[in-house]
C-alpha cells in the first residue's frame, strides 16, 4: 500500500496539469462544436381578433429541436429568457381552428447562434373560437370532508365578493348561472376558517377577481333541555279545554353553542293539534314543538317532546 500511494503521488503536479488540460480541451470542443438539442418551449397565442376568445386546451409547452454551437445551446437551456413558440391566430374566425406548428413560429433569444430545426410535438393545435361574452355570476363555495366530531358548521358560508365578472366564450357562458370555488376540505376542522380560494373557470374563461375570500364558522355542538314549557291546545271555534294533563312539557335541543345558548323559553312553542275533534270527549294527544324564529330550524336538532302524550278533555 505505501508503494501504491507513492506511485500515485509521484509527479502529482504534472498529473494535475494533464487532467486540467484534458478538461479544458473537452470544454473547448463542447462549446465550439455544432450540435443539436431538444428542449421544451412555452407556447403562447398571439393576435387573437378583437371580440373573439378561444375554448379548448393547448399544451403548455412544445418539444423543439435546435441546432447551434454547444455554448449557445447551453446558454439557451439555462438562461431565464428562453425560446418561445408564438402561435399567430390573427386570421381566426368563430368556429373550429386548426394550425400546424412549424419552426418559423419559434422566437429565439437575441445574440445566440441557434436555429430552430423542427417542432417535434405537438405538430398542430386545434381550438374553437367564439364571440366574447361577459357575465356576472354568483359564487358557490364547494366544501367537502367532515368537521371534527362534536362540531358543526354554523350558519351560512360567507363569500366575498358574492359574485364575479366572468369573460369567456359565449357558448360556454350562455347557460351558466354560477361559478364554483375549488374544493374546500373541512376534514377535522373545529374552528373559524377564513381563506382565499381560487375559482374554477371554464376553458378560455377569465374571472375578475380570480379568487374569493370564504369564511366558514365551525362551532362545538351542545345540548340543552327546556323544562316546564306551557302547552297550547289548538281547537275549533266554540270548543274549550276542560282538562289538560300535564299542562307543561319539556324538550331537548342540540346545535351550535352560540345558537343553543342564545335560545330563551319564549323562543319555543309547544302546541297540541285538536282542531276538528268534537267536544265532550277525552283524547290522548302528542305535542309538537315550533321555533318562533324559522331561521333557526335548520341549525338545531329537536328531540321529541316529553311526555310523549298529553291527556286533553274538550267541552
Amino acid at each position: 500500500m505505501p508503494h501504491l500511494r507513492e506511485r500515485l503521488l509521484r509527479n502529482a503536479g504534472t498529473k494535475i496539469l494533464a487532467l486540467a488540460l484534458a478538461v479544458f480541451l473537452y470544454l473547448h470542443v463542447f462549446v465550439s462544436q455544432e450540435g443539436e438539442a431538444v428542449m421544451d418551449v412555452p407556447i403562447e397565442l398571439a393576435g387573437i381578433p378583437e371580440g373573439l376568445t378561444w375554448a379548448g386546451s393547448i399544451p403548455h409547452t412544445a418539444r423543439v429541436r435546435f441546432r447551434g454551437v454547444g455554448l449557445d445551446l447551453f446558454k439557451m437551456r439555462t438562461r431565464v429568457e428562453r425560446a418561445r413558440l408564438i402561435v399567430q391566430v390573427s386570421g381566426a374566425r368563430p368556429g373550429q381552428y386548426q394550425r400546424p406548428l412549424v419552426s418559423e413560429d419559434v422566437r429565439l433569444p437575441e445574440n445566440l447562434d441557434v436555429q430552430a430545426v423542427a417542432v417535434e410535438s405537438p405538430r398542430e393545435i386545434s381550438l374553437t373560437f367564439d364571440s366574447v361574452l361577459r357575465k356576472k355570476l354568483a359564487v358557490v363555495p364547494r366544501v367537502g370532508g367532515r368537521v371534527a366530531s362534536g362540531y358543526t358548521v354554523q350558519g351560512h358560508i360567507v363569500v366575498q365578493p358574492e359574485s364575479v365578472l366572468v369573460r369567456g366564450p359565449a357558448d360556454s357562458l350562455a347557460s351558466a348561472r354560477h361559478i364554483e370555488t375549488q374544493l374546500i376540505d373541512l376534514s377535522d376542522q373545529e374552528d373559524l376558517i377564513t381563506l382565499r380560494v381560487p375559482l374554477l373557470v371554464c376553458d378560455g374563461c377569465q374571472a375578475t377577481p380570480s379568487d374569493v375570500t370564504v369564511r366558514i364558522s365551525i362551532e362545538r355542538v351542545v345540548s340543552r333541555t327546556f323544562a316546564r314549557l306551557p302547552v297550547d291546545v289548538l281547537r275549533s271555534r266554540g270548543v274549550r279545554v276542560k282538562r289538560l294533563e300535564p299542562q307543561t312539557g319539556s324538550v331537548a335541543i342540540s346545535g351550535p353553542v352560540s345558537v343553543v345558548e342564545a335560545l330563551q323559553p319564549g323562543d319555543l312553542r309547544l302546541s297540541i293539534e285538536a282542531r276538528g275533534l268534537p267536544p265532550g270527549g277525552s283524547y290522548s294527544l302528542m305535542a309538537s314543538i315550533e321555533l318562533r324564529s324559522p331561521s333557526l330550524s335548520g341549525s338545531v336538532s329537536i328531540q321529541p317532546v316529553e311526555p310523549e302524550k298529553f291527556e286533553v278533555e274538550l267541552e
